[in-house]
């Protein structure tokens, strides 16, 4: 699968995106926590504002585990596609380590597969 520069770097973003969404869903959680436990003292707590930031909370951990399937299965696709001629266990190895390793592997798997450009590494050995 080849892919241009702009599309790795987007792809790049991407992959980086479910750590952002769960470092932002843990600053709006410990702000609902935290203001919650200010408004302890307070006899009359306004439970819209509670709910406003649950959902704030809801909707940011929903965005973040639709793009972690969508980074999986984009992965899976380009490992597939990448390596159809592959005799080896690579595949299968990398398939294993997205589910059972989740976004690590995947950044790793950018760094090593993605990003690279195979085609000049290719073209540089047979010259």
């Amino acid at each position: 699968m080849e892919l241009t520069k702009n599309q790795k770097v987007l792809i790049g973003f991407l992959h980086f995106l479910p750590i952002l969404g769960m470092a932002l869903y843990f600053i709006v959680f410990f702000s609902i926590f935290f203001s919650a436990i200010g408004n302890a003292g307070n006899h009359e707590p306004n439970p819209v504002v509670f709910f406003q930031g649950f959902a704030a909370a809801f909707i940011i951990i929903i965005l973040t585990i639709f793009a972690t399937i969508g980074i999986k299965i984009f992965d899976i696709m380009h490992v597939v596609k990448s390596n159809k001629n592959d005799t080896g266990n690579k595949v299968l190895m990398w398939v294993l380590l997205f589910v059972f390793a989740g976004t690590i592997s995947e950044i790793i798997y950018y760094f090593m597969e993605i990003l690279p450009n195979k085609t000049q590494e290719i073209q540089n050995t047979q010259q």
